[in-house]
Parts: C-alpha cells; structure tokens; sequence
C-alpha cells in the first residue's frame, strides 16, 4: 500500500519517513510534497491510499487540500500532523472525516500503531470490495439462469403435439438434420460445490458448459431450461449441411459430463434422442431423449443414454414376472416378510444386470410387487399409506437408483408388518372403540377420518360404515357432538370468550363454530349463556 507524505519542513518530511517501518507495515513511499498544491499533483499521479499531512503550509494549507482531495481519492485514508497549539484544526479535520492525527513530535510507536490499523482497515475494505464484485457477479449468473419467456415457449414446443415450430431462430428452420437432448441434474450430493439455494446457478452452470462443449462440433445449438421441471435443461441439436452424427455427439458429451463431475462436483445424466431429418419430428427426438434418460434407475447417474434399444419385453422381463406372481404372494400369505423383501431385490437386482434391460421393465415389475401387496393388505381391510392408484410409477420419476425402489417396499413391508402383528386380533370394533376414548380427550385436535386412518392404519371408508353400524351415527357427527357438548360445558362454567370457546373444542373459525352449535342445539352460543 501506498503512502503520501505532505509537509513543508524538508527535515521534518524526512524525519517522518525514517520513523515508518515500511516493510514490516507492507507499505511503500509513494511521493513526497512540500505544500497542498504539489501534494494535489501527486495525489492524481501516484493514487496513495495513505496520506500523512501537516496542518500549517504555505499556499493551501492541510484542510483545504484535503477538503479538495476528497473529491479526487474518497477512498484514501488522512491523517492530520498537528502541533500542541493547533487543537481548532485538528478538531475540523475530524469533523471532515479525517482517519486520525499526530501530534509533533511524533511518536514512533504511536505512528506505527496508526499505520497497521489504516493498513488493516484498508485490506477489510479491498476484501469487502472484492466480495461485493463476485456478489454482483454472482447476481447476474442467476439472473441469466431464472426462466425467461423462450423458456416456456420451447418447453411448449416439446410437451404440446399441436405447436407450431415456426417460432425457432432462422439457423435451426434452415437445417436438414435434427437431435433432441435431455439433461437431468442432481443438485444435492456429497460433491456438489454449491448450496443449497444456488441451485440456479449450478443449473446455469451446468448449461453454459454444455453449450461450450459442443460448440466445437459443427452444429447449431438451442439450449433452454424446462419450465416444469427445474433439474431438467433441453438441447436443439441441428445440422445445415449433412445427417448429424450421434456418435460424435455422445462422446463430447460423455467428457462434458466427467468434467462437470470433477469441476461442479455435480451429477449429470444426459438422454440423446434419434436423429430426425424433419424439423416437427424434433419434439419425437426430445420425448426419446427423456425416455432413454429414464435408464438411469438401472445403470446409475452421471452417464449418456441413447435411444438405440431393443423394445422387446419378453425375454427380460416376462420370466422376473412370472417369479414374482408365483413367489411373492406365498411369502406374505406366510408372514415371510423379509424373505418377500430379498426376494423382491433379487428379481431387481437380476433385472439392473441383465444388458438389455431398459426402465419400461422396472415399471413392469414394480407394478406386480405393488400389486401383490395391495391385494393381500385388502384381504385385512387395510390400506398401505400413501401408496394411492397412480402414485408408485409417478413416483418412479423421483428416484435415480433402483434400490430406492427396494428402500420404499421394505418400508411398506414395516407398515404392514405393524397392522398384522401389533393389531391382527384387534378388529375393526376395537378400533372404533380406542377411537371414542380418543376423541372424549382430545376433542381440540384433527380428527378426520384421513387421521383415523393413518393413526390405525383401516381404510377410511370401511371404518366410516362400520362405525356409524355401531355408534349409530356417522363419525363426524360423533366428533361434532362431542365439541359441541365439552362447549357448551364451557359456555355456563367459565366467563370465556366464546372466540377462545370455539379454539378450544377444535373449531379455528369462530363464525363457524357459532353455525355448528346452533344447528346442533337450535340456538346460538350466545343465547345459550345467557
């Protein structure tokens, strides 16, 4: 750092100079000056980021020319070399912001301590400067990496049958040869050297290096996010001149994958579709590209997929079927959950070895295992939660190793282990029975037939119809009329407002709770104190 010394005194000036340790301070002599007008000189010459200035000079005095050389340098730090008689100057000078002072004779010790804080005090003001630029910087990445209107106008392109592609940039409408790429991120891994709310950024990222990788093939690329899906980033690839190679193609992308891996510290896996020689046949390249991409659940993350595949089922799938229709459901009929669980890793495990086989197989046996499952839970007039029509193969979309899959079954095996073994040989009746006793003490809680039915693991509907066959009344209405009894309890004991009487038997809404109680009781809660 850089320092400017003004004073008038020739012996003075070289006094001061001997006094700095320079290069203990890290600190260099910039210039010397004998008044305010040469020091304003030097000040725009040698751009000092410390000046140390006498009060009393001819000419321009120490106030005014700091008073000017703010307007020049406001970043550089000054201090006031003042004498004992001096003390009105030197309480102006801080009043225009100046750093500190000296008083003559200086002090050594006192110099150098100043000194190290200025220096101090400046590296925090560099290193805070210097954060604020990769903090912009950092700004406009995510700015570029937030979804823009071509965003959603290509995304239509790819999920809508009926969509015009005229809208294209002119380069891709004047190609012969087309390929649809589909990118999948997995942002959170033990690599990733981003965090968690940055994940704009490593998507940005992550395309920016796509783009810059195969900028080096002769093609003409469109890269755009997905707007419904935020880990995923769609490629146009085209070629004006001749039928586009895949196999280029998929090599430079497979080093691009290995290079994000090791700089990104993120996952990428990437589906090429076919190559097409029709513009509206891109949107077919693109849907194989995320069909070939669904491959990843067998064969793990961070690698290529192309669409070029046997499509024929039988051979791999059909025989892991027929095990798992055979063997399955004997093992549950006897109790045999774990061995119902290795069995079911082995056929998947069976399955991710076999080389021809593709996700369309993993849908097919996980929809038997599903199956047999539910099939023998409804025998026992329960149901698996959360395992609701449609949501096992959704739920597929989610998972990106087939052993989640296995993960998933053992924990509906545990479910269903529960209900078999801590309460086979209570029936439907106790339930009802331990649901009464619930609902006398906890008449302020949720209490829907969705609790009822998580909480014991019945099925909503047979424990409603069963319910109100021995109650005599439906299950909501049970649940009604004990709120409205504990209220009305509540209502000619305490002096309550009926606001709080309403929260404490379970109704949020006071207007509400006032509607329930009079249909209830034909009159209103007020009317009812009274």
């Amino acid at each position: 750092m850089k320092v400017l010394i003004v004073e008038d005194e020739p012996l003075l000036r070289e006094g001061l100079i001997r006094k700095i340790d320079w290069k203990t301070l890290g600190l260099t002599l910039a210039g010397e000056a004998g008044d305010g007008f040469e020091a304003m000189s030097l000040l725009v010459s040698c751009q000092p980021d410390i000046v140390l200035t006498d009060v009393r000079m001819p000419g321009m005095d120490g106030l005014q020319f700091i008073n000017q050389a703010r307007a020049i340098s406001p970043n550089t730090k000054f201090v006031i070399i003042s004498g004992f008689n001096e003390f009105e100057y030197v309480r102006e000078a801080l009043l225009n912001h100046v750093k500190d002072y000296l008083l003559k004779p200086i002090d050594k010790e006192k110099l150098r301590a100043l000194l190290a804080g200025l220096v101090e005090e400046l590296r925090a003001e560099r290193q805070q400067e210097a954060d604020l630029s990769k903090l912009n910087a950092l700004d406009e990445m995510i700015r570029q990496s937030h979804l823009q209107p071509l965003d959603f106008q290509l995304t239509h392109l790819i999920t809508e049958q009926d969509a015009h592609w005229d809208g294209l940039p002119v380069e891709l409408l004047h190609c012969c040869s087309f390929v649809g790429i589909s990118v999948r991120i997995v942002y959170r891994n033990e690599t990733s050297r981003f965090k968690e709310n940055e994940e704009p950024l490593a998507r940005f990222a992550v395309q920016n290096s796509i783009e810059n990788a195969l900028a080096a093939l002769p093609v003409e690329i469109l890269a755009f996010k997905h707007a419904y899906h935020s880990e995923e980033i769609v490629i146009f690839l085209a070629s004006p001149n001749r039928v586009l190679e895949p196999e280029s193609i998929v090599e430079t992308l497979m080093q691009t994958v290995g290079w994000i891996r090791q700089h990104l510290g993120l996952i990428v896996s990437i589906g090429v579709g076919g190559v097409k020689e029709q513009l509206t046949l891109l949107r077919l390249s693109c849907l194989e590209a995320r069909k070939a991409l669904q491959n990843r659940l067998l064969f793990g993350g961070g690698n290529v997929y192309t669409d070029t595949v046997n499509q024929s089922h039988a051979a791999t799938v059909f025989p892991l079927l027929h095990q798992a229709e055979r063997g399955l459901p004997a093992l549950l009929e006897d109790g045999q959950h774990r061995e119902f669980l290795a069995f079911a890793s082995e056929l998947f495990h069976t399955l991710a070895e076999s080389p021809d086989a593709r996700y369309e197989h993993v849908e097919y046996l996980y929809t038997e295992i599903i199956h047999v499952l539910r099939k023998h839970a409804a025998k026992t007039a329960f149901e698996l939660p959360n395992w609701n029509l449609g949501t096992p193969i959704a739920s597929l979309e989610s998972f990106t190793d087939w052993r989640q899959i296995i993960s998933v079954i053992e924990q509906q095996l545990e479910r269903l282990s529960n209900v078999l073994g801590g309460g086979a040989e209570r029936s439907c009746d106790d339930i009802i029975d331990s649901v009464q006793q619930y609902v006398q003490q906890h008449y302020d809680e949720d209490l829907s037939l969705q609790w009822v039915s998580d909480k014991y693991f019945i099925h909503p509907n047979y424990f409603s119809k069963r319910f109100k066959q021995i109650v005599g009344i439906s299950y909501n209405d049970y649940v009604t009329r004990v709120r409205i009894e504990r209220s009305k309890e509540l209502l000619k004991t305490t002096t309550l407002k009926i606001a709080r009487i309403s929260q404490l038997v379970g109704y949020e809404d006071q207007g509400y709770f006032c509607s329930v109680f009079k249909k209830v009781t034909g009159v209103s809660p007020s009317a009812y104190r009274i």
